[in-house]
């Protein structure tokens, strides 16, 4: 199976499941997001640091490192405390903090979202002056524990060494060797997490508040991004479902692929006004030429049509279809045009020229079929839908020719075979029907 008829058995033959996934969730968005009570935003802005960090890294870690500390609960239960607010949990408002770098600056912007704007105001304010005594005060747990950590390290190095010189053996001399080994690496360890620290400026005391907070302003609930959002999940959602969808109910893309399943010809395609119409159909010139030739070609008296239409549409189909055959005429008599500049062909009898219809020439059959009929007898071929068929007393030669609207099940594929291999009659030719049909049991297949 090519790509584009994949393509066409999950986009094409199931865009309004895929429409329904996309619009659906989008819908339910919108309606929670008019539903919601109004929310307020509050903004304050810190600087964490007087020393610019000089790498795309060092402004994500401070960037990160700020997004912890202004989130934390010991911070934020901090600052509602600080706030005198009650009714507020700390898990809620550290989800609706968002922290944002200004350019690659060591400047941030505290935002504060809450259905209160009084409330908005109170929590951007504290949570910013929190921030500020975190990275300038004693809460600089980081460096503080880096600095103590590598003091307890320090003291242990000095009694390994002591104890060194009085080993008693080589064992015991090689493990004290071993655990001063063990302590230099990780005082190394130690030092470099504090140069890290330094670097990103978040150790140098130098954090300050350069706005406090400001007056809260409403904030749209809904936003495009959201939207978008919501038909992308969607769209996802339903890719996945029309996939599994086509597994376990495959469908053949369109009458191409299925005339090279069944190994027979496209004839050619209805027209869309006998798709929507019962009357019978003007079948286009040149698929009338197709039929012709092929039941000619392969020495049948009888097209018998199948497919999932109903009955009566067969049957109206066939009747047109033999009355504009008959009136074409037999293509025995049919004169033909030179192609090729007059050259004559090698696989076209013996020294033959290459001789075939043109467009305008079946036009004309089409209109006055006695410009191109010459006299002689008419056509014997019938045409008949399947359950117009009598396979007892008809004795004539038949031929299948499969009318069949795209992307048709695999199990009308499978139907045809089977309709192929049990009667005998060979497959001369599909025809396309871009209408779609449920099946219908016809009196052959009712036995």
């Amino acid at each position: 199976m090519e790509f584009n008829e994949a393509l066409r058995r999950t986009i094409g033959g199931h865009w309004r499941l895929l429409v329904l996934f996309v619009v659906l969730p989008m819908i339910v968005m919108t309606a929670i997001g008019l539903s919601g009570s109004s929310a307020y935003a509050s903004k304050a802005r810190v600087q964490a640091s007087a020393t610019l960090p000089t790498t795309d890294v060092q402004a994500n870690a401070m960037l990160s490192r700020v997004r912890a500390v202004v989130t934390s609960g010991a911070v934020v239960n901090t600052a509602l405390r600080k706030a005198d607010i009650t009714d507020r949990s700390a898990a809620d408002v550290a989800h609706r903090t968002k922290v944002s770098r200004l350019g690659g600056s060591a400047v941030f912007t505290i935002k504060v979202t809450d259905r209160d704007p009084r409330t908005a105001e109170k929590l951007a304010g504290a949570l910013s002056e929190q921030l500020v005594a975190f990275f300038n005060g004693s809460g600089n747990l980081l460096i503080t524990e880096l600095m103590d950590r590598q003091a307890k390290l320090q003291d242990e190095r000095v009694r390994v060494a002591g104890q060194l010189p009085d080993a008693d053996s080589a064992a015991e001399s090689g493990r004290l060797t071993a655990k001063l080994g063990a302590l230099d690496q990780q005082l190394l360890d130690v030092q470099a997490a504090m140069r890290a620290a330094q670097a990103d400026g978040l150790g140098d005391r130098t954090a300050s508040l350069l706005s406090s907070a400001g007056d809260a302003v409403a904030v749209p609930l809904l936003t495009g991004v959201d939207l978008a959002l919501a038909g992308a999940i969607g769209l996802l959602t339903g890719l996945l479902a029309v996939t599994l969808l086509e597994v376990f109910r495959p469908h053949v893309a369109g009458r191409y692929a299925f005339g090279r399943e069944l190994s027979a010809p496209v004839l050619g395609r209805l027209p869309k006004a006998l798709r929507d119409s019962a009357d019978p159909p003007a079948v286009d010139a040149e698929t009338i030429v197709a039929l012709r030739r092929a039941v000619a070609k392969d020495g049948a008296g009888t097209a018998v049509l199948t497919g999932p239409a109903p009955d009566d549409r067969l049957a109206a189909l066939a009747e047109e279809l033999e009355d504009r055959m008959a009136a074409l005429g037999s293509p025995a008599h049919a004169p033909a045009v030179e192609v090729h500049n007059g050259q004559h062909a090698d696989g076209n009898g013996a020294g033959g020229r290459v001789r075939t219809l043109t467009r305008e020439r079946v036009r004309q059959a089409v209109t006055a079929p006695a410009t191109l009929a010459s006299p002689g007898p008419g056509s014997t071929v019938r045409v008949r839908a399947l359950h117009q068929v009598d396979s007892v007393s008809d004795q004539a030669r038949h031929a299948l020719v499969a009318v069949e609207p795209e992307l048709v099940p695999y199990a009308e594929l499978r139907r045809v075979q089977n309709l192929v291999a049990t009667t005998g009659w060979p497959a001369i030719g599909v025809l396309g029907d871009g209408a779609r049909h449920s099946r219908t049991v016809g009196r052959w297949e009712r036995g």
